[in-house]
């Protein structure tokens, strides 16, 4: 028999120490089996992407553009509320979240072999207005993402986009066999007038 004092009351069991020990072992080795491994955090930034809605419909301009250029297999790619690197001048980049539809659906298997291998796809992004920009879509291996650039920097200031309170839907297309994007604005947050408190 083995005695115990828990909170000033002395009491007594019917098992031995080593009973309680077994015990305890096999209590923990039961916890073990029945917990799931505990996971890694990610190194990778989580984007801030909205919530899968079906998209605005697209500007007249922009649709206009996107038949002269007789623009087709037109797909609908992401939604993302832009980042304070997406709009820096010194990135002069768009992160492109990664999408499956992106991957697989919208570039040919000649383009993802060539993004992966770190050369640039040249593609075309026509802006709600119509307006037209060269970008280039490669992979940074520094972050391990790919990007939109040579261009984006034009687009940001030509739109004066905000981070934090402008988003883009992102459309993907073909003009011919060449990669395009429509790059929809949308303005997420409106500033709100702040009264004083009295």
């Amino acid at each position: 028999m083995m005695t115990i004092k828990l909170f000033g009351v002395t009491m007594g069991t019917n098992k031995t120490e080593e009973e309680i020990m077994k015990m305890e072992a096999e209590k923990n080795e039961q916890k073990q089996e029945t917990t799931r491994p505990k996971r890694r955090k990610s190194r990778i930034k989580k984007t801030r992407t909205l919530s899968p809605l079906p998209p605005a419909p697209l500007p007249f301009p922009m649709m206009q553009t996107i038949h002269e250029m007789k623009g087709k297999d037109r797909i609908f790619i992401l939604r993302k509320i832009l980042e304070w690197s997406d709009t820096a001048a010194a990135e002069n980049r768009f992160l492109v979240p990664k999408s499956e539809v992106l991957w697989w659906q919208v570039l040919s298997e000649e383009e993802r072999r060539a993004v992966e291998g770190g050369a640039a796809v040249a593609v075309t992004v026509v802006d709600p207005s119509g307006g037209k920009y060269n970008m280039m879509l490669r992979k940074w291996f520094s972050v391990n993402q790919i990007v939109l650039n040579s261009g984006w920097r034009k687009f940001v200031d030509g739109y004066k986009l905000k981070a934090e309170i402008d988003s883009v839907q992102v459309w993907g297309f073909r003009s011919g066999s060449k990669l395009c994007f429509a790059f929809n604005v949308k303005r997420e947050l409106q500033l709100q007038l702040q009264l004083p408190l009295h």
